[in-house]
């Protein structure tokens, strides 16, 4: 082969290298194995996995930890289908993740166009997944590929984040191309999504914002996903002390600000802390950083979303700034960085301790934990009391704390205490997806090797991916996995029995022995049922070198109490059913 001569291949896996992957999350097949082979002659890691969505939520997963996109390759039909809970994930959430599928070959493609599959394992990867992504484009040619990998890291990571998928037909991965110069590369950086450039925050509009703040008398600041991903944290008590206002996150705000804070009352919406909801309802003034207000935060009831008060939203985002479910008086269409950068300079300078007497009744109110408050009339274990006894362990060292989705998710975001770069929350959001846990907690451990991660999960939800137990078992990482098993689908009994007073194929789930699953894996597995066992049973799991699981057997009738349902304001939660 002439000096000049490389495989494409090897070319995208130099831009890999250039932009900082030492790792690719994978599953094998056919159609991908030339890209998966120059990326091991490139000495980049190849991190295997057990399915194509363990793979994706690694990935995704160490993307939100280290803000930088992340590469899961994947073949093409099956493996494409099996990524697209991940790849939907990362879009709902703001994930930057570079999606690089396999595809059968351009001969293939460019002929029979009305015949349903062409080529073994095709599936029609740009139409599937373009609804859910900021791009998706297949690489017909070598130009294709010399412009779309660099574009797709730019275009992931800037403005809202968010994944990128390249198609990427077998044949082209092995083509021989004569080596590039930079004149042959189309420089994309301006065809993109970033409207940073053209944010225009209007002095004026910062000086009414600040005036009605500052003059407030009930200020609430609520920090959402976005606030979470700028990470100006010390910016977020500066606000929250110069205007003297309590502070609450969305969901996926959760660690944004410290849950210790004194200000800090919670987070809110469908499954949110009571008194949270209810400052928020009763506001006069809200601060909204790089939140959507959609329905699990506000309820259904929009036309009484902060009734007697003003709104200022800041995002990013000014699809969601033109379209908005609740009233708002002003919207900004700023990143954090540069709203927080022109806004705090016009608050007035005061003592950081909480003068404002009205939200100092909230912030005490809060103290009294209206939240899945403990039953007196069962032996069994509680959720609340689990994640109490939880807490200590983790307040004091660095860790990651990973939830897949179901009624222990709120249970930790609830109870736990979270803190800006220090213990870290990861859950799915938007797209509220069961099987979120294992794979994450697994590309958490590989972004944070240092760090504990802490994987708690339900009965229900580990069945999704618990097949990545051997990824971690394999790995030797340093997680630690509490199965909270409440023999039931929790969530959507809870919903059944409030709505139909019956819950039919969700309230008596088979019992499995976790305990037992998790030894066939080889990881070292106990089982928790009894109260008095939970203190030494926890320290157990923590003491643990490597991976650990704790099966918790917890009270069957334990619901996520309050929550706020359709037709609710919200400071109007529904405090439990009768039992």
């Amino acid at each position: 082969m002439q000096d000049n001569i490389v495989d494409i291949s090897d070319w995208v896996a130099d831009r890999f290298v250039e932009n900082g992957i030492d790792r690719v999350f994978v599953y094998p097949g056919g159609t991908i194995a030339p890209l998966v082979n120059a990326c091991i002659r490139k000495k980049i890691i190849i991190e295997n996995f057990k399915n194509e969505q363990g793979a994706g939520y690694a990935a995704l997963a160490f993307s939100r930890l280290t803000g930088r996109p992340q590469v899961v390759m994947v073949t093409s039909g099956p493996g494409v289908t099996n990524v697209l809970t991940p790849l939907a994930d990362a879009y709902y959430d703001s994930t930057p993740l570079i999606v690089i599928t396999g595809q059968v070959g351009t001969p293939d493609l460019n002929s029979r166009h009305g015949v349903r599959q062409r080529g073994f394992q095709e599936a029609p990867t740009v139409a599937i997944t373009s609804p859910i992504s900021k791009l998706s484009v297949c690489l017909t040619s070598s130009k294709d590929v010399y412009e779309n990998i660099p574009h797709a890291f730019r275009l992931s990571a800037e403005g809202r984040h968010g994944p990128v998928v390249l198609d990427f037909p077998m044949d082209i991965q092995r083509l021989e191309i004569n080596d590039l110069s930079e004149a042959l590369i189309e420089d994309k950086s301006n065809i993109s999504t970033n409207k940073q450039s053209s944010f225009n925050i209007k002095d004026d509009e910062l000086k009414d914002i600040a005036a009605a703040a500052s003059n407030a008398k009930l200020p609430v600041v609520l920090l959402g996903q976005g606030a979470l991903i700028a990470g100006l944290f010390e910016e977020y008590v500066e606000i929250a002390n110069k205007l003297d206002a309590a502070v609450v996150t969305s969901f996926l705000g959760v660690g944004s600000f410290d849950t210790d804070n004194e200000r800090y009352i919670g987070y809110i919406g469908h499954t949110g802390h009571k008194i949270a909801n209810k400052i928020v309802h009763e506001s006069d003034f809200l601060l909204v950083l790089g939140s959507r207000l959609d329905i699990r935060q506000t309820g259904n009831q929009v036309n009484d979303f902060v009734p007697n008060g003003k709104v200022a939203w800041v995002d990013i985002d000014n699809n969601e700034l033109d379209n908005p479910r609740v009233d708002i008086d002003w919207s900004i269409n700023a990143c954090i960085s540069q709203f927080c950068e022109a806004f705090i300079p016009k608050l007035p300078n005061r003592d950081v301790k909480i003068e404002n007497s009205i939200v100092a009744g909230y912030l005490s109110e809060s103290l009294k934990r209206y939240e899945d408050v403990p039953s007196t009339n069962s032996s069994s274990i509680q959720p609340r009391d689990l994640m109490d006894c939880l807490n200590p362990f983790i307040k004091n060292n660095k860790t990651t704390i990973v939830t897949g989705v179901g009624c222990h998710q709120h249970w930790a975001a609830r109870h736990l205490s979270f803190k800006p770069n220090y213990v870290k929350h990861l859950s799915s959001g938007g797209h509220g997806a069961m099987g979120y846990d294992i794979p994450s907690a697994v590309g958490a451990a590989m972004a944070n090797p240092h760090d504990t991660v802490l994987c708690i999960v339900g009965d229900g939800s580990i069945l999704m991916n618990i097949q990545e137990l051997a990824t971690i078992k394999e790995r030797n990482l340093n997680i630690k996995i509490v199965v909270v098993n409440n023999n039931r689908l929790g969530m959507v009994s809870q919903f059944q029995l409030i709505t139909w007073g019956a819950d039919p194929t969700t309230g008596d789930v088979e019992v499995l022995d976790f305990q037992s699953i998790g030894q066939g894996f080889g990881i070292t597995s106990m089982k928790l049922s009894k109260v008095k066992s939970m203190e030494s049973k926890i320290d157990e799991l923590f003491s643990r070198p490597g991976p650990a699981l704790l099966e918790v057997i917890l009270d069957y009738d334990a619901d996520v109490v309050p929550m706020l349902l359709a037709g609710q304001k919200m400071n109007e939660m529904w405090d439990g059913r009768d039992k």
